[in-house]
């Protein structure tokens, strides 16, 4: 890459999902919609969870859950209450970051190409999750979207993400963790890296570059070198 590409900083970029790749909060909604369901007489298991689309957005989680299992969805507030409080701390007071993402990450900006992240969460407790990942120390952009629906990030959501960032026309690669995101970032023309979890990891990642169990046992030199055609 030229002096003058790297000066630019709007040929490539890396973007991946805040919550799912960085901080593994998918598992802390599992156990408190878990909780929360529980009350309605509904034992949730992974497959259930798995099976009920795991929307972003808590109220729709909750909904979903409970209608797969036959019951209904009504008095819920008390329940999505307990789940946004639960994730909320979890982002602010325990997360830690990926250790694998971290030096993608700094190997990315080594190169002299921008990293960004994106979420679905509300924008004050995403902020809070970047300070505690130390995102924000190592100059990750963060993009919050005008919209979050409740299947989230599909191709239209990427589409706009990339042009409320001005980065439509950079050679991009996605990190995701889910079929909805990874076909999504497809769509719009990345190179998807899946580092799926165990809710998502028997979904469907046709056209992927890489499907990996981790980051951290990869080389991410490695990584930018096949995704990145520099």
């Amino acid at each position: 890459m030229s002096a003058d590409r790297k000066a630019n900083g709007t040929t490539h970029a890396l973007i991946f999902e805040l919550e799912y790749v960085a901080a593994k909060t998918r598992s802390v909604e599992f156990a408190s919609i878990k909780s929360a369901v529980d009350t309605k007489g509904v034992e949730l298991t992974p497959v259930m969870f798995s099976r009920s689309g795991m929307s972003p957005l808590h109220r729709q989680a909750v909904t979903d859950v409970l209608t797969l299992a036959g019951k209904k969805s009504d008095a819920i507030e008390k329940a999505v209450a307990e789940v946004d409080k639960t994730v909320a701390n979890y982002c602010e007071n325990e997360a830690e970051l990926d250790a694998g993402l971290a030096k993608l990450i700094k190997a990315t900006q080594a190169r002299g190409i921008p990293a960004v992240t994106f979420t679905a969460l509300p924008e004050a407790i995403a902020r809070k999750l970047m300070a505690k990942l130390g995102l924000d120390v190592l100059g990750v952009e963060l993009i919050i979207p005008e919209e979050v629906k409740e299947s989230f990030p599909r191709a239209d959501d990427w589409l706009k993400m990339l042009k409320q960032s001005n980065k439509e026309g950079v050679t991009l690669v996605a990190v995701v963790s889910s079929q909805v995101a990874c076909k999504g970032a497809l769509t719009a023309g990345a190179a998807c890296i899946v580092v799926p979890d165990e809710y998502t990891a028997f979904q469907d990642f046709s056209g992927a570059k890489l499907v990996l169990d981790s980051l951290a046992d990869e080389n991410p030199d490695a990584i930018l070198d096949l995704t990145l055609r520099m």
